[in-house]
C-alpha cells in the first residue's frame, strides 16, 4: 500500500474548505500555537507545509524538513518563507496572488471612510448620549475631490485607484518605479516619477508595495514629514514598510492628522504597544484581505498548489521557478 503524502498546516488554513480537500488525498497535521522549535520538530514528517501569517518559517525549519516537496503562502505575499533556503533544499513555494485586490481594496475605503464620517467616535458618542452638538460635525469632510497617494500599483494598489477615481470622484496619484504611466492612467491614475513630488500632494496616502530591502522602513522620518499635516496614512500592505518610531512621533507631534494600520511590526499586536494611546491611530488586526469569500478562495487554491505539487503537476502560481526541476527529480524516490 501507498503512503499518503503529510501536510503540515501553521495554525489552520483560513476556511475549512482547504482542509477538507486535502484530506482527501494527505494526511494533515495542523499545528497550533507554533513556535519556531516546534515547527522545526513537526517539518520533519511533512511532505508539505502551509504557512498561515505571522508564523515564519524560517532557515532552520526549512532544512529541518527534509521531505518537504512544497510550501504555500496563505495569500500572495512570501516574506513569511525563507525563499533561499528554499531553493537550497529544493523546494518548490507557491503563492496565492490575485485574491486580495477586492476584498483589501474595499478595506482601505472602509479605513479612508472612517476618517472622513467619524462613524465609530458617532457611534460612541450617541450610545454616550451625546453626538448632536455643532462640535461634533467639524472633522467630516467630503471624499470627493480629494487626493489620495497610492504607493505600488499592482493588482491592490491599481484596484484602490479605481475605486477611488470612479466610486468617489477622487484624484489618485501612482507611485510605482515598476510600472510605466500608463499602466497607473489605464485605472484612472496619475503616474509620479519622484515620491517626494506626490507626498505633499495627498489628502490620504496608502501603502500597497510589497516588503522588501527596498521598502523595508520606506515611511520613516522623512517620508511622514513631507506629508501634509492634514493628511492621513494607511498601511494595509506590511507592518514593517512603516517605521514604527518615525509614525508615533508623527503622530504625537501632529506631523499628519491621523494613520490606519491594519498591518504591523509585530504582529499579533503586544498588549503594552505605545500605538495603544493614539486617539488618532484606527487599528485592525491584519484582516483587511480576509473576507469569507477571499478565505474561502485563498485556502482552495492553497490546496490545490500543495496537491499539484505532489502529483507532479506544475503548479500556476510557482515563486521559485528555477527549482522545479529539482522537485520532478525528488518525486521520482517518493512512496506516495
Amino acid at each position: 500500500m501507498r503512503n499518503r503524502p503529510s501536510v503540515l498546516i501553521l495554525e489552520s488554513m483560513y476556511h475549512p474548505a482547504g482542509e477538507k480537500l486535502l484530506a482527501n488525498e494527505a494526511d494533515l497535521n495542523v499545528l497550533r500555537d507554533a513556535t519556531d522549535e516546534t515547527i522545526t520538530a513537526a517539518i520533519a514528517d511533512a511532505s508539505a507545509v502551509f504557512v498561515r501569517y505571522p508564523c515564519k518559517l524560517k532557515g532552520d525549519a526549512i532544512r529541518a524538513g527534509k521531505d518537504v516537496l512544497v510550501i504555500s503562502t496563505s495569500g500572495r505575499g512570501t516574506d513569511a518563507i525563507d525563499i533561499e533556503a528554499a531553493i537550497k533544499s529544493g523546494i518548490a513555494v507557491v503563492n496565492n496572488p490575485g485574491l486580495g485586490s477586492i476584498p483589501v481594496s474595499e478595506h482601505t475605503l472602509g479605513l479612508m471612510l472612517e476618517f472622513a464620517k467619524q462613524i465609530s467616535s458617532s457611534n460612541m458618542a450617541i450610545r454616550a448620549g451625546g453626538g448632536f452638538g455643532e462640535g461634533h460635525l467639524s472633522t467630516r469632510f467630503h471624499l470627493e475631490g480629494r487626493t489620495i497617494g497610492v504607493i505600488g500599483c499592482g493588482q491592490i494598489g491599481a484596484e484602490v485607484v479605481r475605486k477611488c477615481t470612479v466610486g468617489f470622484g477622487m484624484r489618485a496619484l501612482v507611485y510605482d518605479p515598476y510600472i510605466e504611466p500608463a499602466a497607473a492612467a489605464k485605472v484612472g491614475g496619475i503616474w509620479m516619477e519622484e515620491l517626494n513630488d506626490m507626498l505633499s500632494k495627498c489628502d490620504f496616502v496608502s501603502v500597497h508595495a510589497e516588503l522588501t530591502e527596498e521598502t523595508h522602513s520606506m515611511v520613516n522620518e522623512n517620508f511622514l514629514r513631507q506629508m501634509r499635516f492634514n493628511s492621513y496614512l494607511l498601511n494595509t500592505a506590511r507592518g514593517p514598510i512603516v517605521e514604527q518610531a518615525a509614525l508615533l512621533r508623527a503622530l504625537e507631534e501632529k506631523w499628519i492628522a491621523g494613520a490606519a494600520l491594519d498591518v504591523f511590526e509585530t504582529e499579533p499586536l503586544p498588549l503594552d504597544s505605545p500605538l495603544f494611546a493614539y486617539d488618532n491611530l484606527v487599528m485592525t488586526p491584519h484582516i483587511g484581505g480576509l473576507t469569507i469569500e477571499a478565505r474561502e478562495e485563498l485556502s482552495l487554491s492553497a490546496a490545490n498548489q500543495i496537491l499539484q505539487v505532489l502529483r507532479g503537476e506544475r503548479p500556476p502560481h510557482l515563486v521559485n521557478e528555477d527549482v522545479w526541476g529539482h522537485v520532478q527529480e525528488r518525486l521520482q524516490n517518493r512512496s506516495f
